[in-house]
C-alpha cells in the first residue's frame, strides 16, 4: 500500500485540474470536487487514483491532506463552512489544509479563527499560493509560496514539491505566502495592462504589428508578460490564457490590502481601473490580452490586422518604436519601484523577492537591470541614470 497522503482536492479550474492530474499522475489517491460537473467527469475519466465526492463533506472524509485551489475567499468559506456541505465538520485529525488560491494575507486568518472557534485547532493550516498558469500546472513546474508553522510545512512538503519547480518557504508564519504572492500580482498586473497599452498604440500608430512586437521584445521594456500575451493578440482565437476577471480579482486584493497598509499604489490603482472598465465591459470572461479593446473600443483586431502593415515607422509620425520603448521602461521603472517598497512595508525580503519575481511571469529586462541600483536608493527612481530622460519624454508626448 502507497505511503502517500491520501489528497482532497477542491477547484478543478484551469490550474487545479492541472495540479490534482499531476497528483495523480505522480502516485497519489486524490479525490477531486467542483461545483461545475463537467470539470469532475473530466477527472474521473483520467482513471487511475483520481476520485470525485459530490459535496466538500465528502470529499474530505479520509483524506490527510486537503488542498483548497477555489477562485477566492467567498468560494472558500462555503468549501469550508457551509452548514451543509462544508468539509469543515468533516476533517480528519491532524489534516493539512493548504490554500493554494490567491487571497488576501488577512483572509488566512479569518479561516484560522474560524477552526478554533469549532474546535479544530487541530487542523493544520498552510498558507501556499501558486503561480504559473495551466501549463505549469499540468507539469507540476508552479512557483508555490508556502507560510505557516515549520513542522508543519515539513509534513506537507512531498506534496507541494510534486506541484513545482521552485517551492519557497516565506518566512513569517501564515500570511507571509500570500503577502509575497501579492507583491509578485503587482508586476504582473501593471505588465499584462501595459502589453496591451503599448500594442494598441503601436497598432493605431500604423506600425507592422507582428515586426513592432520582435523589436519591443528585444529593447530594455520587454518583459515575460508581454513576449507571453503578445502572441495571442496577433493570432486570436488560440483559446484563454487566462481570464481579465482573474487578475482584476488579484489587482483588487493588492490595491485593499494597499488601503488597510495605508500605502499607496498609484500604478496598480491605474491598472485596476482598466480591469474594471473591461468588466464593466462584459470582458471579464475574455483573456487579459482582449485589455486592448478598452484602449481601442469598436477596434478589436487592429493589433492582428497590424501584423499585415507595410512598415514598422511611420516617418514623422508624433510615436515611433523609441517612444513605445521609452513608455514601457517608464512603467517598468515605476512599477519596480512601487512594488519593491510595498515589499519592505509588508516585511517581505527584498532578495527572496528578487528570486520570486527573476523566475516567475513578473519579470521584466529592468527589473533585473535596476534592482541593485533601485534597493541602494530606496527604490527611488532617482537612482536610476538616464530615468529623467525617460521621464521627459513621456511628458513631451502628452504635449
Amino acid at each position: 500500500m502507497s505511503s502517500k497522503p491520501t489528497i482532497a482536492f477542491a477547484g478543478l479550474g484551469a490550474m487545479g485540474f492541472g495540479m490534482a492530474a499531476h497528483l495523480v499522475k505522480s502516485g497519489f489517491l486524490v479525490t477531486g470536487y467542483d461545483i461545475f460537473l463537467p470539470s469532475m467527469e473530466r477527472f474521473i475519466a483520467l482513471g487511475g487514483s483520481a476520485r470525485t465526492a459530490s459535496s466538500p463533506d465528502k470529499a474530505v472524509l479520509d483524506a490527510s491532506f486537503f488542498i483548497c485551489m477555489v477562485a477566492n475567499s467567498t468560494q472558500i468559506d462555503s468549501l469550508l463552512f457551509d452548514p451543509s456541505t462544508g468539509a469543515a465538520k468533516a476533517l480528519s485529525k491532524d489534516i493539512i489544509i493548504a490554500v493554494c488560491s490567491t487571497v488576501a494575507p488577512a483572509y488566512i486568518f479569518n479561516i484560522r479563527s474560524a477552526l478554533d472557534e469549532m474546535g479544530r485547532v487541530d487542523v493544520r493550516l498552510l498558507d501556499c499560493p501558486v503561480s504559473g498558469g495551466a501549463g505549469r500546472a499540468a507539469a507540476g513546474s508552479l512557483s508555490v509560496f508556502s507560510s505557516g508553522a515549520s513542522e508543519d510545512l515539513d509534513i506537507a512538503h512531498e506534496v507541494l514539491k510534486c506541484m513545482s519547480q521552485r517551492l519557497y518557504s516565506i518566512p513569517g508564519g501564515l500570511g507571509f505566502g500570500s503577502k509575497a504572492k501579492l507583491i509578485h500580482q503587482v508586476f504582473a498586473g501593471v505588465n499584462i495592462a501595459m502589453s496591451s497599452e503599448a500594442m494598441g498604440l503601436a497598432a493605431l500608430a500604423g506600425m507592422n504589428t507582428k515586426l513592432a512586437f520582435k523589436q519591443l521584445s528585444q529593447g530594455e521594456g520587454g518583459s515575460w508578460m508581454f513576449e507571453h500575451r503578445v502572441p495571442y493578440m496577433l493570432s486570436p482565437g488560440q483559446g484563454p490564457y487566462s481570464a481579465i476577471s482573474i487578475i482584476a480579482k488579484d489587482v483588487r486584493i493588492i490595491t485593499s490590502t494597499g488601503r488597510a497598509e495605508r500605502f499607496p499604489l498609484p500604478m496598480v490603482g491605474a491598472a485596476e481601473q482598466v480591469y474594471l472598465s473591461a468588466i464593466s465591459a462584459g470582458l471579464g470572461g475574455e483573456d487579459d490580452c482582449e485589455i486592448v479593446r478598452v484602449y481601442l473600443p469598436g477596434k478589436a483586431d487592429i493589433v492582428s490586422k497590424g501584423a499585415g502593415a507595410d512598415v514598422v515607422d511611420l516617418k514623422g509620425s508624433l510615436v515611433t518604436i523609441e517612444t513605445i520603448m521609452d513608455l514601457m521602461v517608464g512603467v517598468h521603472l515605476a512599477g519596480v519601484s512601487e512594488a519593491m517598497k510595498f515589499c519592505e512595508q509588508l516585511k517581505i525580503d527584498t532578495d527572496l523577492m528578487f528570486d520570486i519575481v527573476s523566475n516567475a511571469a513578473g519579470a521584466s529586462k529592468i527589473f533585473l537591470k535596476t534592482f541593485d541600483s533601485l534597493r541602494k536608493g530606496r527604490w527611488s527612481l532617482k537612482a536610476v541614470p538616464g530615468a529623467e530622460k525617460i521621464r521627459d519624454n513621456m511628458v513631451s508626448i502628452q504635449n
